[in-house]
């Protein structure tokens, strides 16, 4: 039980924070590429949506994580959020439910005892936990498929809907481990059901140009 423990307080801490990136604009082609050099790990978003650096996320965090989880993050993972709002917000992550497209990615170096308790199930309910949803009835599923990335690299690729109090969310994410299971590769965008009909060809784009690389 302690790997799985140190699994979910790790991947929260991850999720939490923002770690460097660096991005180019590609001229004309209306996206933006979002790249971790170290990670061999790059994806692009419309050239629109805002991108938070470590700073900016940072200083929002302080007054919820420690020091030292913050230095644990700076170390052991790699993270960017994405907004699509006119009026962007850190908070909107948060926000299952936004009228816009937000998102974040993720790589996650594991300890030995976390990558034990890393599977399949873990990896789609990295960002939702789908799996209660769909036993209470609240969730649908419109794609759920195990991919493979040259290099070792395999998970899973899942759009599916839930339905909460606040409305209906629909996600789209990939979530992969690579060869030795020694970190998890991941991203994910979700809006309310309404924006995510309207922005659905975008958010493919990003999620389809999501690439990961064994060196």
């Amino acid at each position: 039980m302690s790997g799985r423990s140190g699994w979910a307080r790790g991947m929260a801490i991850a999720l939490a924070i923002a770690a460097p990136v660096l991005l180019a604009a590609c001229a004309g082609s209306g996206y933006q590429y979002v790249k971790s050099s170290e990670n061999h790990t790059y994806f692009k978003v419309p050239d629109n949506w805002k991108l938070y650096d470590e700073d900016t996320v940072l200083g929002a965090l302080k007054s919820t994580l420690s020091t030292d989880e913050i230095d644990q993050a700076r170390e052991n993972s790699w993270t960017t959020i994405f907004d699509a709002s006119p009026d962007p917000s850190l908070q909107h992550v948060a926000n299952s439910s936004a009228p816009y497209p937000v998102g974040r990615a993720i790589v996650q170096t594991l300890s030995p005892d976390s990558a034990d308790s890393v599977s399949l199930q873990s990896l789609r309910n990295l960002f939702f936990d789908v799996d209660t949803a769909l036993d209470n009835g609240t969730a649908h599923v419109s794609s759920y498929d195990l991919v493979e990335f040259d290099g070792g690299f395999h998970g899973s690729h899942l759009v599916a809907r839930i339905d909460t109090k606040k409305g209906s969310v629909t996600f789209n994410q990939v979530a992969v481990i690579d060869q030795g299971s020694s970190k998890v590769y991941a991203i994910s965008v979700s809006c309310s059901t309404g924006c995510y009909d309207k922005y659905e060809s975008k958010i493919d784009n990003v999620i389809n140009s999501w690439t990961v690389k064994d060196n």
